[in-house]
């Protein structure tokens, strides 16, 4: 029997959200069944030595390198996209067509994945937060190129229902199928790595994993903080697992605020399970997310979850059924953060009900609707 021959296009493999994503799925193949080929317009990344053994690499540049930014420039900025599709075909024409070539990212992955104009398969691309909220994407494209690069999909995938309301809103003028595939959670790995290293904590722990990035509004983490220390409660403390562009911002605010005694941030680990098991709750304080797979990773592990209402989590949490959901405000955040902190009981609750609610994202179902694509 012939192999379903995919080609996934990404950048570098940092330490976010949607590059787990992806290698979960890649983890998750059945290679008897199909042959899985992965294209880096930048190569490199944290967790690229994480990328199966059965998966075919092909890099277009090694990283953000002269040849890249030359070709990337030229096409943003004077519309003269030849660089990319000489550096794509001389890449992969050896590797022959395939029957689904999918951008797992919106803005640079798609945008190179409309331009290569590839005729042959099926085309995806994959929404992973809300683009009417945050219109994150929209200078890495060229005017009208946005909507023509969706139009030029067979299906776009968005990570959660909100998720697609939003990318309908946004463009309405889409021509694609829409669809909601659900990030898939390995459970079993997750639980795993949870339990390769015992972290003690000496108090009550407030964690949250993640890049420090604009759409994860980390000042809010430390603001809560401040909130706890002013009312006394400095047993609390709040530990941020990740690293990003804000982190000197966020450390000069821990300064400025004196929650140094309160606010750790660990930095980007490999595996940050452990940390996640070993802590009371978790708080998600984003401004805008797509699926969170942070909070599912959390529930995975048995650890009680608050987070603000963003698309992916007000479907996961739904209706405060499997943890609290909270408004933007600095109140709201803090009643909820503080409820959590106060109610073993509730945690205990909350503890056993995330656990159940995890498995309608087993890593099975995902890879089902994937191989019907």
């Amino acid at each position: 029997m012939k192999k379903k021959r995919y080609l996934f296009l990404y950048g570098p493999l940092n330490g976010g959200g949607a590059e787990r994503v992806l290698l979960d799925i890649l983890r998750n193949f059945d290679y008897t069944q199909n042959e899985i080929h992965l294209c880096q317009f930048c190569g490199g990344g944290t967790l690229v030595d994480e990328v199966p053994a059965e998966v075919v690499k092909h890099e277009m540049w090694s990283g953000y390198t002269l040849g890249y930014k030359l070709a990337y420039r030229a096409s943003l900025k004077f519309g003269w996209h030849e660089l990319l599709r000489h550096q794509f075909h001389k890449t992969m024409d050896a590797s022959g067509d395939f029957d689904v070539v999918i951008s797992f990212l919106e803005g640079m992955p798609l945008r190179i994945h409309y331009l290569l104009d590839i005729k042959k398969g099926r085309q995806v691309t994959w929404v992973h937060c809300d683009l009417l909220r945050f219109q994150y994407t929209d200078n890495q494209f060229r005017a009208g190129e946005q909507l023509a690069a969706y139009n030029a999909m067979d299906t776009v995938v968005c990570v959660a229902q909100d998720t697609e309301r939003a990318f309908r809103e946004r463009f309405p003028m889409c021509t694609a199928q829409t669809k909601v595939i659900y990030n898939p959670i390995d459970i079993a790995k997750v639980e795993r790595m949870g339990a390769e290293k015992i972290i003690k904590n000496d108090r009550f722990t407030i964690v949250m994993t993640g890049r420090l990035t604009p759409p994860k509004q980390v000042q809010r983490f430390v603001l809560i903080a401040k909130r706890f220390k002013d009312i006394g409660r400095n047993d609390v403390l709040f530990q941020w697992i990740g690293d990003g562009e804000l982190r000197s911002e966020m450390e000069q605010q821990i300064h400025d605020l004196g929650v140094e005694d309160m606010v750790q941030i660990i930095g980007f680990k490999r595996n940050p399970f452990p940390y996640v098991k070993s802590a009371d709750m978790m708080f998600c304080c984003s401004g805008y997310e797509g699926f969170c797979l942070a909070i599912c990773e959390a529930m995975v592990l048995g650890i009680p979850v608050v987070s603000t209402k963003t698309s992916g989590p007000i479907e996961i949490i739904d209706n405060n059924k499997y943890g609290i959901l909270c408004d933007h405000d600095e109140d709201s955040m803090f009643d909820a953060v503080f409820k959590m902190v106060n109610d073993a009981e509730l945690r205990k609750h909350y503890a056993v009900v995330g656990r159940e609610r995890v498995q309608k994202y087993a890593a099975e179902e995902c890879m089902k609707q994937i191989y019907q694509l």
